[in-house]
């Protein structure tokens, strides 16, 4: 791989591409406030590389309303499951029959974007034999809304069309820092359990094996050679790829941290107050038993985002995102 030198200025600029262009790919989610909440917390204890968040469900009178959030969710699988490339050129078609005021081919458009999305879905699903893309769909919103990282590999897309292996990461997300000009991957991890400690501990298996078995090298190539970045300028791409070669001086600016969602069973109370009293306890317990867990096993030194989301039933959160996408549980 050919590295491309900068000069200071040259960085500048590189740095700058590098922002503008993740900065063109972040998707808005604010219309999503009115179904998910979220609590933020001090984790300072925890030192500079973890950070725990928490979001839940809206409440309407007095219960969550977990159907609409899965409606909600449903419509993002056209930015989860396909690439840009495939999106803008889509898009481009859409806002030209906008113009010329065919409503018919606007709707057949989008409609045609949902069903190739919904069908890299159920694909994927039946190669893998998993069950867990509603919390991989939830975990890249979350990633993209709370931490301004949007993704730039489409795991599902590249499930289905370069035969890639189903046990790597559930996303890839990247950030620019423009104040320490490092470059934030981010390799994603979600879980759905019963109780918050077996979601905790099942992600961790899956990291800890990952890291063993080299997936970090593995997803890196993986960034390289299918990232969205692929529709940028050139200039913009070998930017990007400088801070993913070893050999380039860019490389130790690189920065790798695992998005954790971790979806639970929470018991729901007489009311949305009473409700995030009892989630901000389980909450603070947990950052409290953080440093201990992790060091036992021997995962201290790993930068972590956690987000946790309890929910009615995570075997419903499953099941019921499953029938949505037109996959009958079985």
């Amino acid at each position: 791989m050919s590295v491309a030198r900068f000069s200071s200025g040259g960085f500048r600029r590189a740095a700058m591409l590098i922002a503008d262009q993740l900065e063109s790919f972040l998707g808005n989610f604010e219309s999503l406030s009115s179904r998910i909440r979220h609590l933020s917390y001090n984790t300072d204890e925890l030192g500079d590389r973890i950070d725990v968040r928490c979001s839940y469900i809206a409440f309407k009178d007095g219960k969550q309303t977990f159907d609409e959030f899965l409606e909600v969710l449903y419509h993002q699988i056209v930015s989860f499951c396909l690439p840009r490339s495939e999106i803008a050129p889509a898009h481009d078609r859409m806002k030209q029959a906008l113009a010329d005021n065919d409503t018919v081919l606007v709707n057949q458009i989008s409609t045609q974007l949902h069903e190739r999305a919904r069908s890299l879905f159920m694909k994927a699903k039946k190669g893998s034999h998993r069950s867990g893309e509603a919390g991989e769909i939830l975990l890249f919103v979350l990633v993209e809304w709370l931490l301004g990282a949007p993704q730039i590999v489409s795991k599902m897309y590249l499930k289905t069309n370069n035969n890639m292996p189903v046990h790597g990461t559930d996303g890839i997300h990247a950030k620019f820092d423009d104040e320490t000009k490092k470059l934030l991957l981010y390799w994603g991890e979600s879980k759905a359990h019963n109780s918050l400690g077996n979601a905790f501990s099942s992600a961790m298996k899956s990291i800890k094996d990952f890291i063993d078995e080299g997936g970090q090298d593995f997803e890196v190539k993986v960034v390289s050679s299918f990232s969205d970045f692929n529709t940028a300028t050139e200039e913009a791409k070998q930017a990007f790829i400088n801070y993913l070669d070893p050999y380039s001086e860019d490389y130790n600016q690189c920065i790798t941290v695992f998005a954790c969602l971790l979806v639970f069973d929470f018991p729901l109370n007489d009311s949305e107050h009473a409700f995030t009293e009892s989630a901000n306890k389980a909450v603070n317990d947990f950052i409290k038993s953080l440093p201990k867990k992790l060091k036992d096993r021997e995962m201290g030194d790993i930068r972590f985002e956690f987000f946790l989301v309890p929910v009615p039933s995570a075997q419903d959160f499953r099941d019921k995102f499953q029938i949505r996408i037109g996959w009958p549980n079985d």
